[in-house]
């Protein structure tokens, strides 16, 4: 006898589709070292992607002569993995200028394994966000440096969300005048920052918010990430200006010394605790599909609501966790 599928079966596999259809429909530019690949250079592999494209960079360090530029392009820049699963592509802006730079985008433009170092601007020295709201997963920010404000992340108007992700080393402030730094790590502008299962470690400004600071209006929310070991004369770890919200959610941790944090589990999105994100967790978090209370276990991003966002965050991960 025939069944009928029941809706959360029709919504899941109708989700599935649709990201399967997306896929299918990308073009896809390659970027290698040893020039057997479309492109040697990873600036010049951006500047011709269009919304729907795929930019993979193998594995090696890029030592950029220009920023990556992301305008108005809903797009997937991917990275290589090591055999531990860390990021093996190295983008290296080599203390001369921002490493990416993106504005404009509708619609979700993702980042994944990539190595954002040494980069520099008076605002955002590794990454400056406008307007958007990209996902970054399992991305390191370290070594950049910011003039002004967010020495590895810069988000005006923008709703970054970032994954498994490590942010350390990286440093804002200026010489000349030092009280006018802040946020070594993230600055958070006027929307909303999330950040799941990441380390905020090592950063330091010369001001306030050695890790992060929050502007008035806008919202940091932290799931399963250790905030710690950062340095700042004011708020070592993150400075909150009168309005801004900051939200710690399970597994949240900020410390001064980083002993006194666990590591973050390495993957939020096994609802169950399998061990891999599979049609398990996906049943849980159809069965959850809508708004909930603070805590809920499917609400990934952390907005208090269980929707299209925490499905595109549980499809990213899906498979054996790291």
């Amino acid at each position: 006898m025939r069944t009928r599928p029941t809706p959360t079966g029709l919504l899941a596999a109708t989700l599935l589709a649709g990201a399967v259809g997306s896929l299918a429909s990308a073009n896809t530019i390659t970027v290698c070292l040893d020039g057997t690949c479309d492109f040697t250079d990873p600036a010049a592999a951006v500047s011709t992607a269009v919304t729907g494209d795929i930019v993979e960079i193998a594995a090696g360090t890029y030592p950029l002569n220009a920023s990556l530029l992301v305008y108005a392009q809903a797009i997937t820049i991917r990275g290589a993995v090591d055999a531990q699963g860390r990021p093996a592509t190295v983008l290296d802006g080599q203390g001369a200028r921002v490493v990416l730079s993106m504005t404009s985008i509708t619609g979700e433009a993702t980042f994944e394994n990539l190595v954002f170092a040494n980069g520099r601007a008076d605002y955002g020295g590794g990454v400056f966000v406008a307007h958007s709201s990209p996902v970054f997963r399992n991305c390191h920010f370290r070594d950049n440096v910011a003039v002004w404000k967010g020495g590895a992340l810069f988000n005006s108007s923008a709703s970054p969300t970032l994954i498994d992700c490590e942010l350390t080393g990286n440093i804002a402030g200026n010489a000349q005048f030092p009280s006018d730094g802040s946020a070594g790590a993230v600055s958070v502008g006027n929307r909303t920052t999330t950040m799941i299962g990441c380390t905020v470690s090592q950063n330091s400004t010369s001001g306030s918010g050695g890790a992060f600071s929050v502007s008035t209006g806008g919202t940091l929310v932290l799931q399963s990430t250790r905030v710690c070991g950062n340095t700042a004369p004011t708020h070592a770890q993150i400075a909150a200006s009168s309005g801004a919200i900051v939200t710690e959610l399970d597994g949240a941790c900020i410390a001064n010394d980083c002993d006194d944090c666990p590591t973050a589990p390495p993957c939020p999105a096994d609802l169950d605790g399998s061990g891999s994100v599979d049609g398990a967790d996906l049943a849980t978090m159809l069965a959850s599909w809508g708004a909930c209370r603070k805590g809920c276990v499917a609400d990934l991003d952390g907005n208090g609501s269980v929707n299209g966002t925490d499905l595109a965050i549980l499809l990213g991960a899906w498979g054996a966790c790291r």
